[in-house]
Formats: C-alpha cells, sequence, structure tokens
C-alpha cells in the first residue's frame, strides 16, 4: 500500500512543480477516496462508515446536497456506527480472499527447480 501511495503522490506532484503544498490535499483526498481491489472499500469509508462527498458536490448543487437534512443525517451517520464493525469485517474477508487468490496466482507462475 506504501508503494501505490508513494507512486499516486509522485505522480500528482511532479505534475506541479512548485506548488506541490497546494496538490498535496488534492492527492491525499484522491488516495482515500478511491476504491481498493484488496477491500472493495475506500480507506474513508472504512474509518468513517460513509461514502465521502466529492469536493465539486459541495460547490455545486446536486441532489446529495439538496436532500440534505441534520436531523436525518444524524440518524443515518449512528446506524452506520453500529454497522461500520460488520463491513470492516467483511472488508477483512474479501481482502483475506484476495490475497489467496493472488498466491495462487503467483504460485502457478513459479517454476520449481530443485539443485
Amino acid at each position: 500500500m506504501n508503494k501505490i501511495v508513494k507512486k499516486l503522490l509522485k505522480r500528482q506532484l511532479d505534475k506541479a512543480k512548485g506548488a506541490w503544498p497546494k496538490k498535496l490535499p488534492e492527492g491525499l483526498w484522491a488516495i482515500r477516496t478511491s476504491y481498493r481491489t484488496a477491500t472493495g472499500e475506500t480507506p474513508f469509508s472504512m474509518a468513517f462508515g460513509s461514502k465521502a462527498v466529492v469536493l465539486v458536490e459541495i460547490g455545486e448543487p446536486s441532489y446529495r446536497t439538496k436532500t440534505f437534512t441534520p436531523k436525518a443525517n444524524e440518524e443515518a451517520f449512528a446506524l452506520s456506527l453500529d454497522l461500520i464493525e460488520e463491513r470492516r469485517a467483511q472488508a477483512n474477508l474479501r481482502n483475506e480472499a484476495y490475497k489467496q487468490h493472488v498466491s495462487r496466482y503467483y504460485d502457478s507462475r513459479v517454476r520449481s527447480r530443485s539443485f
């Protein structure tokens, strides 16, 4: 994971040249809100139990921002916090299955040699 983060940040910041302090939060946000193959979840949803509102949605009117009501949001947030452990357990199971899949693929490509 650290290699992926470094690679993505390097790609984002190399384009920025001297403006990297302005681009760093954007790069980190992109990493935190992109889905991971191994878990099927975003790091943001694993930490907070909800989908992130894309920064563009805050400035532009959308269905999500128009229908926002604080009371309903609080209730939904409390419910999602109750279910976050279950989501994490499911993500852990998907991660283990992904590791087994990668391991089987790797093992099938290895040629055994005896010395």
